[in-house]
């Protein structure tokens, strides 16, 4: 679900002397007793301070030089649960429910959030009725139900105009007036008679709202999250080779668009590269690199985004597995060179992990059934006994030893981050799949 706040860094101001309390209520009362400060800064979170949830009440009192802007309350920081909320020097009061924290956020105090929760609400409702009767517009077929239709566009689009206008003069002298602005939606004076024509022009105007210039936009993520709008939701394909040759031409788009701002330009590009990198897009994964992230200055890369990159890449579905080599009974053996089978499975473990120690001997009384898979499976240990006194019984598995553990090439190749680790490859080498975990590998192969 889309956050209700768009995140902004750092905002300059006039400092006053004074402390400010920061108070929340968790309602309906969870078992929650604590509670995490962070403010985001430069895309990334600063923590700031924590306090005692009591009776689903929280209080932190702010230090009269914290810096205004938008911060995040953590109440479960493990599954990344938290509220959003704009602090500029003034008491901040709130309640939510943490099952819905974004719909349910209600503010008694501060005007700052109050006018632009009122705001994002008010507008998202004028815009839903103008998009409707969009939709009811390219169906339509009767010149009446057309010109009545028309004239309805026309009236909520004045409403919405007039609305607009109306809450950035109201909140002009507030901090969040730089997002009301820039949140202004591009509508057509009349409704569009064709879909393509309707999206074409919302490509067109998307960043008419938003000028790099407002300091505050251009340190913000505000700015960050519409550019990915922009990407993933306005340019979707029918099948994944047309999808990213659409957002090959919109990235080419947005990068022009930001220009000469590298800050911005590497906070996109960065994020463009997580969100391939969780989807496995090797194709876009190599457009942005090399195309754009690899051009900015050396400052602006992050090394160990690009050695994750780096380690995703040898193993993303559709690629060879990385090779490695070991000897049995003397004789120098490699996986590239195993035949015999239609399906391999590598699998990464340690005989000290009390997880493999529970789910491996399941795993292996599974696939031992399944004659054409043969398992390649990886200890990393510290010692060799305990692997041997595990693996023992595990002779329909071709086992090797690896003592250098975490710090082995096979991990680095592999992208190991945590066992035990799955991937199905096939006859050729080529990665089929990275289950998560046993559960998911055993639905794989149930059916076969």
């Amino acid at each position: 679900m889309r956050r209700i706040l768009f995140i902004f860094t750092f905002i300059t101001c006039s400092c006053l002397q004074a402390q400010f309390a920061i108070q929340g209520t968790i309602d309906p009362g969870h078992d929650y007793s604590w509670i995490l400060l962070y403010q985001m800064q430069n895309g990334e979170q600063n923590y700031v301070a924590n306090a005692d949830v009591v009776d689903g009440q929280f209080t932190f009192d702010v230090d009269e030089n914290q810096p205004a802007g938008v911060y995040r309350a953590y109440y479960q920081i493990e599954n990344s649960l938290y509220v959003e909320f704009i602090y500029n020097r003034e008491e901040v009061e709130f309640s939510f429910d943490p099952g819905s924290p974004v719909e349910s956020i209600s503010f008694s105090r501060s005007e700052e959030n109050r006018i632009y929760h009122e705001y994002y609400k008010e507008i998202k409702l004028k815009q839903h009725k103008i998009d409707s009767i969009q939709v009811l517009y390219f169906k339509a077929t009767q010149k009446e139900e057309e010109t009545r239709l028309q004239s309805d566009y026309k009236k909520y689009l004045k409403e919405l105009k007039d609305e607009q206008n109306k809450y950035e003069k109201n909140a002009s002298a507030l901090l969040a007036s730089h997002f009301i602005k820039a949140s202004a939606q591009y509508n057509a004076e009349v409704p569009h008679k064709n879909p393509e024509d309707y999206l074409d022009a919302i490509k067109l105007h998307f960043f008419d709202a938003m000028s790099l210039s407002d300091s505050v936009l251009s340190h913000s993520t505000f700015v960050n999250d519409r550019l990915n709008d922009y990407v993933f939701y306005l340019h979707q394909g029918d099948d994944p080779e047309s999808e990213n040759t659409l957002q090959k031409g919109a990235i080419e788009k947005a990068v022009k668009w930001i220009g000469t701002s590298t800050e911005v330009s590497s906070n996109f590009l960065e994020e463009l590269l997580e969100t391939y990198l969780l989807q496995e897009n090797v194709d876009m994964i190599n457009f942005v690199k090399d195309n754009y992230y690899k051009n900015l200055p050396s400052q602006y890369q992050n090394e160990e985004l690009l050695r994750r990159l780096a380690a995703a890449l040898k193993t993303a579905i559709g690629i060879t597995a990385p090779d490695f080599s070991w000897k049995e009974d003397g004789v120098e053996k490699s996986l590239h060179s195993l035949t015999g089978t239609d399906y391999y499975i590598v699998l990464f473990f340690s005989s000290n992990c009390p997880h493999c120690q529970m789910e491996i001997p399941d795993f292996y009384t599974f696939i031992s059934g399944i004659e054409n898979i043969k398992v390649v499976a990886v200890g990393l240990e510290d010692e060799k006994e305990s692997w041997e006194a595990m693996t023992d019984e595990y002779t329909e598995f071709i086992n090797i030893l690896d003592l250098e553990k975490w710090s082995s090439q096979k991990v680095e190749d592999y992208g190991i981050t945590a066992i035990p680790t799955y991937l199905v490859l096939d006859v050729d080498k080529k990665i089929l799949a990275k289950p998560e975990d046993f559960e998911e590998l055993k639905s794989m192969f149930e059916t076969r």
